[in-house]
This record gives structure tokens, sequence and C-alpha cells, in this order.
């Protein structure tokens, strides 16, 4: 019996939370714009996990320090592990999460980069503390991974999937960068890029815009759950809807299971 779990994701950037499109920022409001217009504590009891992303390149001391402030009021509020991501590239910058309050870390960046150092953060904190998110376009028919806030292509999704074989991660988020914040559904063919069975719990994020959406992709035997950014799938009864349609139509949801 295979349980799936549903996460949100917010964007943070300059005191501020943001919708995205095509890895493109839209304001929405601060951390008490959020807090009184949410049924906030409510909504999160339709999720496993919440990831908060710091968006802003190479934030300032300021900025660092008012994003965890933002996440020390927000942890007064819901009950559900908290993983914070964005620019984490050092031991000490995951140090410094996991100290303001994070259970995980979100991972990006490095994976490209310095999976030694991946591999520490691990030794420390557990595999089950790191979830990568490989972000990727579609080009020519084929996948490609990409980094720096989408613009530089890296490497073809086979190999940046290829690589991971030694790594000690826990989650694989896996987003696709033409589906951001469409609202039009997520897209399962990236799955075909596997060349082996990597025996992670997989994640498909970007293009979740209704409950038949989640349906589709929760269906999967491959995948263990879904990321959803779009703001209104957490506004009102979104996510409520989303999962009471899941469990209609025979899902298997963690947060339901007892």
């Amino acid at each position: 019996m295979v349980y799936k779990r549903i996460i949100y994701a917010l964007l943070y950037s300059k005191g501020f939370f943001h919708l995205s499109r095509n890895f493109r920022l839209q304001q929405v409001g601060n951390v008490e714009w959020l807090k009184n217009n949410f049924g906030f504590g409510e909504t999160c009891d339709y999720i496993d996990e919440l990831i908060i992303t710091l968006t802003t390149p190479n934030p300032d001391k300021k900025e660092i320090a008012n994003y965890f402030e933002d996440i020390k009021k927000l942890k007064e509020k819901i009950f559900v592990p908290i993983t914070l991501g964005g620019g984490i590239r050092t031991l000490e910058q995951a140090k410094n999460c996991f100290t303001n309050g994070a259970d995980k870390i979100l991972i990006n960046y490095l994976a490209h980069n310095n999976m030694e150092t991946i591999n520490k953060i691990s030794d420390i904190y557990g595999e089950q503390a790191i979830t990568l998110m490989v972000d990727y376009k579609k080009i020519g028919g084929n996948n490609y991974s990409f980094i720096n806030s989408a613009e530089k292509k890296s490497i073809s999704l086979k190999d940046y999937f290829n690589s991971l074989k030694n790594l000690k991660f826990g989650d694989l988020i896996i987003n696709s960068i033409q589906k951001d914040g469409s609202g039009q559904g997520l897209d399962a063919d990236c799955l075909n890029d596997f060349l082996y069975d990597l025996k992670k719990p997989i994640l498909l994020m970007g293009g979740a815009g209704k409950p038949e959406h989640f349906v589709s992709i929760l269906k999967n035997e491959k995948i263990s759950g879904l990321v959803t950014a779009n703001l209104f799938n957490f506004l009102g009864t979104g996510l409520e809807l989303a999962t009471s349609y899941s469990i209609e139509k025979g899902i298997r949801l963690i947060k339901f299971s007892q």
C-alpha cells in the first residue's frame, strides 16, 4: 500500500511572498498578509510539508535575517515539516537553515557543482534532511537540466539523473520550468529520462492547477507525491478540494492514512 504526499511551496524575496510563472516572480504579500488572508493553519492541515525558498540572488545579511524571522512567525501558525532553500552552497549555510527552523533543506546548485558538500551535510543531518530539486526545460524534444534562474543550460536530464547514483539525499523534486505557474497540468514524461532505478522518492512540480491534475500524477506508481506553488491551490478551499477529490478517486494520502 503506497501513500502519496502533497507539498506546498512558497517563494520569498525582499520580505514578500511571490507567485511564479515560467520563473518570473509576481509579488503578492508579506508574512502578515499571508497569515491574515489565508486560513493558514487550517490550510496546512491538507499538506504534508511546506517548502519556503529564498529567491533573491546573493541576499545580504539583513534579508537573510528577515527571511528567518518570517519563518519563525509562520512556524507559530503551522505544524508541518518545513524545508528551507535558496542559494545554499556551503555547509555553514545549510547549518544556518537548520538552526533557524528547517526540518529539511532544498538543494539545487550544489547538485551541479559540489556534490561532496551535499554528502557532508548528509553525514551530519541524515539523507532524509536533504531534498534535491532539478529544474528542466524541453528543447527540441529533449529535456535539459538548468541552473541559475533557468537561464544557463547545464546538462541533459538523463545525464543529470545518472550523476545522482552516489549522492546522499532523500527526496528528488523534478520541476518543469515551462509548466511552472501554468495550472495546465504536470509533466510525467520526464520520468522517461531515468536510465536506472533511483530508489529515491520522486515528486513532480510545475503545472498543478485543479484537483484532476493531482489525481493524474498521484496515481502514477513511480511518483511519491507532488509539489504545488500555485497560490490559488492554497487559497480558500483549494487544497481541501484537491485532497478530497484525490481520496475519492482512490489515492492514498499520507496525511489521511490514520
